[in-house]
C-alpha cells in the first residue's frame, strides 16, 4: 500500500528520481570518458553520435508516450519506465564485463533506453498539478530542475573517481543500486489521476496523438512557446552540450571536464534553488526571454578563451540560465494546459524540443572536425584573425562555435522581447483547474 500522498508524494518521486539520474549520469559519464580515452580512441563525431543516439528516442517514442501516459497509471507507467531504461544498461555491463563492448553496441543500447527514458519525465510532469497546488508549481519547478542539476554536480565527480580507480564495472554497480533505490520509492507513491477526457469506445493512440496536437495547434500561444524554446534548444544546448566534453578534453585532462561539468550542475542548482524558493516571476515569458540573453551571454565566455577557469564560468552562467527558463516554461504549460490532456501536450513539447536538440547535437560533432577545427589551426584560415582573440589549436574551432552559438542565441530572444505575441502569449490563455480521481479507478489503470 502505497505511504506517501500529495506533496509528499511528489518529494518522495524527486527523491527516487534523484537517485536514480545520478547513478544514471555517472553511467553516462563513464561511458563518455571510455569512448574518448586512448584505449578506444573516439573522436568529437563518435561523442555526438552517442548523444543523438540518447535523445532522439526520446522525441520519437512521444509519438505514442503522451496518449499511452493519459491512459495509464502514471505511477506503473514510471515503475515500468525506470525498469525498461535500466535493461540496456545491464545489457552494456555484461559486454564489458565479458570484455565484447564496442561503441556500436552503445549506440543500440542508447536508443532502447532512450524509448523507455521517453515515458519518465512527461509522467513526472503530468503528475505533478495532481499532487502540489497551482500556487506552488513554480517551486515544484525548481525541485525538478534541481534533481537535473544534482546529477550534473555529482555524476561526474563520482564517476571520474570510480572510472579511474575501478573502472567502468564500478559504476555499472552504482546505477543499478540506484536504480532499485527509485522503484522503491515509485512503490510508495500515490498518484492521483485526473478525470479522463475523449474516451470514446475504440480511440486509437493515434487518435488521441492527434488530439493533442489539435490541442496544441488550435491554442496559438503554445505553438508560439514550443517553436520559441525550439530554436532556443536547437542553439545552445544542442551544439553547446554536444561539444561540452570533447572541448574540456582539448584544454585540460578527464579531472578538467569532469570539473566544467560539475560547474554546469552547480549553475544549475543554483538556478533551480532560486526557483524552488522564489517561485519565478509572475511574468515567466519575460523570464524565460531574459534567461535565453544571459545563456547567449554564456556560451560567448565558454568559447572565447582556453582557460578552464574561465570555461567554467561560462558553462556555468549557461547552466543557471537554462534551468531557470526551462523551470518556468514548464510551469506556463502546468497552468495553462488542461490536467486531463498533461501527458499528451507534455510528450508532444518534449518531442519537438528534443529533435531541435538532437538536430544541433548531431551536426556539432561533423560541423567541429571538418570545419571550424581546421579553420583554427596553426597557419590556417583563421589563425591570423579570429585565432589571434581566441587561441589556435585543438579545441578553438570547437570555441568558435560557442561564441557564434551564444550570439544567435542573444539576438533571437532580444527580437522576440519586441513580438507582442512571444513575450504576452500567457495573458492569451486562461489558468486551468485540477480535476482528480482516484488511482484506484479501472480506467486508470496499466494494461499491456
Amino acid at each position: 500500500m502505497p505511504r506517501f500522498t500529495a506533496h509528499r508524494a511528489f518529494f518522495a518521486l524527486a527523491g527516487g528520481q534523484l537517485v536514480s539520474t545520478l547513478g544514471s549520469g555517472m553511467t553516462r559519464f563513464g561511458l563518455d570518458l571510455w569512448v574518448l580515452s586512448d584505449e578506444v580512441g573516439g573522436s568529437a563525431a563518435d561523442y555526438t553520435t552517442m548523444l543523438f543516439a540518447a535523445i532522439l528516442p526520446l522525441g520519437v517514442a512521444s509519438l505514442f508516450v503522451g496518449p499511452l501516459i493519459d491512459r495509464w497509471n502514471r505511477r506503473w507507467t514510471m515503475i515500468f519506465a525506470n525498469a525498461g531504461a535500466s535493461a540496456p544498461t545491464i545489457v552494456v555491463a555484461v559486454l564489458y564485463f565479458s570484455d565484447s563492448l564496442e561503441v556500436w553496441h552503445l549506440y543500440i543500447a542508447l536508443v532502447a533506453n532512450g524509448v523507455a527514458s521517453a515515458f519518465i519525465l512527461p509522467a513526472l510532469d503530468a503528475s505533478t498539478p495532481m499532487l502540489m497546488p497551482q500556487d506552488q508549481l513554480g517551486r515544484a519547478a525548481g525541485v525538478t530542475q534541481m534533481l537535473q542539476s544534482f546529477e550534473i554536480i555529482l555524476a561526474p565527480v563520482l564517476a571520474v573517481p570510480l572510472f579511474l580507480g575501478l573502472g567502468l564495472g564500478a559504476v555499472f554497480v552504482v546505477d543499478f543500486v540506484t536504480f532499485a533505490i527509485s522503484i522503491i520509492m515509485l512503490g510508495l507513491s500515490l498518484i492521483p489521476q485526473p478525470t479522463r477526457v475523449l474516451q470514446q469506445a475504440g480511440a486509437s493512440v493515434l487518435d488521441e496523438f492527434r488530439f493533442g496536437v489539435t490541442y496544441i495547434v488550435e491554442r496559438r500561444p503554445f505553438l508560439l512557446l514550443i517553436l520559441f524554446v525550439s530554436v532556443a534548444m536547437l542553439v545552445m544546448p544542442g551544439i553547446g552540450y554536444a561539444l561540452a566534453t570533447p572541448l574540456s578534453l582539448a584544454i585540460s585532462d578527464e579531472a578538467g571536464a569532469a570539473a566544467v561539468l560539475t560547474s554546469f550542475g552547480v549553475g544549475s542548482l543554483v538556478a533551480g534553488v532560486l526557483l524552488a524558493a522564489w517561485g519565478g516571476p509572475k511574468r515567466r515569458m519575460n523570464g524565460i526571454l531574459g534567461s535565453m540573453i544571459l545563456a547567449g551571454i554564456g556560451g560567448v565566455v565558454t568559447g572565447v578563451s582556453e582557460s578552464l577557469v574561465v570555461t567554467a564560468a561560462g558553462v556555468f552562467i549557461i547552466g543557471a540560465s537554462f534551468v531557470f527558463a526551462i523551470g518556468l516554461n514548464r510551469v506556463i504549460w502546468q497552468v495553462k494546459a488542461a490536467p486531463e490532456v498533461l501527458g499528451r501536450v507534455f510528450a508532444l513539447r518534449v518531442m519537438i524540443g528534443v529533435v531541435a536538440q538532437s538536430t544541433g547535437i548531431i551536426v556539432a560533432g561533423p560541423l567541429a572536425d571538418g570545419v571550424f577545427e581546421p579553420l583554427l589551426v596553426e597557419g590556417a584560415a583563421l589563425a591570423g584573425s579570429i585565432g589571434q582573440i581566441i587561441g589556435v589549436g585543438e579545441g578553438r574551432g570547437m570555441g568558435l562555435m560557442y561564441i557564434l552559438a551564444g550570439f544567435t542565441l542573444i539576438a533571437f530572444a532580444t527580437i522576440s522581447f519586441i513580438i507582442r505575441p512571444i513575450w504576452r502569449l500567457e495573458d492569451a490563455l486562461p489558468d486551468q483547474q485540477s480535476h482528480v480521481e482516484s488511482e484506484s479507478e479501472p480506467e486508470a489503470e496499466l494494461s499491456l
